[in-house]
């Protein structure tokens, strides 16, 4: 039986290239979006085999809506190997401007919350299995701000904290939390930038 990977933001950018390279290292996927169109459209046009994969449909901006595509993962596919929580969003915002006070809202709803959410249903099993990988996706951003993307860099610095926290928690119940920073990326989220 493959391994399982679980990818939130599975339909474009880092996201979709981490489930093509998973899938190519003999890993069965979860892939969670909102987008579950582009997802479709992806995995017709890599071949993917039917049984290797299901599709997600999540906003976890709403934790409810992560939660639920958790617990239907678990109950479809069973406990992840790994679970890479990597949906998120980037939109500049200008602390001065009261509507950038919501855009920063909306931002920590997305990377932080939904995050902690995206984890949520799996610790517990993973915990009682003995092993398991909760992935957080980070950014170099969470290190050093960038002017004008005050929220984002913000989230990504608590992505890097939470994870951090996380870490000493599961520790010692075999189950790894790793965090990835990565620079700036052409995707799509960036090419708006």
């Amino acid at each position: 039986m493959s391994k399982l990977v679980l990818i939130t933001g599975a339909s474009s950018g880092i996201g979709q290239a981490m489930a093509w390279r998973f899938y190519q290292a003999g890993y069965s996927l979860a892939l969670v979006a909102r987008r579950t169109q582009d997802i479709q459209t992806w995995a017709k046009e890599k071949s993917l085999t039917a049984q290797r994969f299901q599709i997600y449909s999540a906003d976890v901006s709403s934790i409810d809506s992560i939660v639920a595509a958790a617990q239907q993962c678990l109950e479809r596919q069973g406990v992840p190997d790994v679970v890479i929580a990597n949906a998120g969003i980037s939109i500049g915002m200008d602390s001065a401007e009261r509507q950038d006070l919501d855009v920063m809202a909306r931002t920590f709803a997305t990377n932080n919350t939904g995050l902690a959410a995206t984890f949520h249903a799996f610790i517990a099993p993973m915990v009682q299995r003995g092993s398991g990988q909760l992935v957080g996706i980070g950014s170099v951003a969470g290190i050093r701000g960038l002017p004008g993307h005050g929220a984002y860099c913000a989230s990504k610095a608590a992505v890097i904290a939470y994870c951090e926290s996380l870490r000493g928690e599961l520790r010692h119940h075999g189950v790894q939390v790793v965090t990835i920073c990565p620079g700036y990326i052409d995707t799509p989220l960036t090419q708006k930038n």
